[in-house]
């Protein structure tokens, strides 16, 4: 979306055939969702830059060939965006340990220690933080169908297991509040879908807006931590066991409820959309002079 034909044509090919992996560094350690202060620069030097700060929560950083690094821009205070190679002097990524969701993706912590990027590598299409917000509300759409996925793992696994085990002689499927419950998952999944295809939709059309994507990872995410609860309770003891997978299904649904901006931030990025009014900084101080 923002690197020059060059770039594309030096990149784009080697990572579509995954001969190559790619990450993408926003997220620091004291700015998550007030991205937009990030601390991390870019200081411009002859033949490039060099940047210095660090990253968080970063997926396939301890791995990746080539990393997008968003740094700000010490001449203009603007953010500005670099591709940094996997080997660059300075560039160093860690494992994040001990995480209880998502265990499938390695994220990690990034530091830039005086690491040079040739002029070549910086992305001509990131001059300002409005240009990482384009790429966040394209990245929402797919975390938006994230949990539209685990939601329905979940209603299988309940609706099979709701069949099969029995108690006071017969299937709990029988019961009325386990009916209660599946019922309510499935309804809420037919809506999370209706509500990703409707996004998808809009974006072929070249009509989706910030706020509608925003709307769709945050109510999506809500809802779907609402079935994967039910999910839990319909199998008792045995939705905090993985073997259910339910269990495991709840733990990998709080990140995406977090990530790509927690449900209150894309809340309110929706609402600064449909009411003009921004809520995210905080009034400045009168003097009581």
């Amino acid at each position: 979306m923002c690197g020059n034909k060059n770039q594309k044509e030096r990149y784009l090919p080697s990572l579509a055939s995954l001969d190559r992996v790619s990450c993408w560094a926003l997220t620091e350690p004291d700015y998550g969702s007030d991205a937009s202060s990030l601390s991390t620069i870019a200081t411009k030097v002859s033949g490039g830059w060099i940047l210095n700060g660090q990253k968080r929560w970063i997926g396939n950083s301890t791995f990746a060939d080539v990393c997008v690094v968003f740094a700000r821009n010490t001449q203009t205070n603007e953010i500005n965006g670099f591709l940094v190679k996997k080997g660059s002097p300075g560039y160093s990524a860690k494992k994040i340990e001990n995480k209880i969701g998502l265990r499938i993706v390695q994220n990690g912590d990034i530091i830039l220690q005086n690491v040079f990027v040739p002029d070549e590598d910086r992305l001509s299409g990131i001059n300002s933080f409005k240009d990482t917000a384009k790429v966040l509300a394209v990245s929402r759409i797919v975390v938006a169908w994230q949990p539209i996925g685990i939601s329905m793992g979940v209603y299988d696994m309940c609706h099979r297991y709701l069949q099969e085990r029995k108690q006071f002689g017969v299937p709990l499927a029988s019961f009325q509040l386990c009916q209660e419950k599946l019922v309510r998952m499935l309804g809420n999944i037919q809506a999370m879908a209706l509500m990703g295809w409707r996004l998808c939709k809009l974006y072929e059309a070249g009509k989706m807006t910030p706020g509608q994507a925003s709307l769709a990872k945050a109510w999506n995410t809500l809802r779907a931590r609402e079935t994967v609860a039910l999910g839990r309770e319909l199998l008792g003891g045995n939705g905090i066991v993985a073997d259910f997978l339910v269990a495991k299904a709840f733990c990998d649904l709080e990140p995406i409820y977090t990530y790509e901006g927690t449900y209150e931030v894309n809340s309110l990025v929706t609402g600064r959309e449909v009411t003009g009014l921004a809520s995210f900084k905080a009034p400045k101080r009168r003097s009581a002079l």
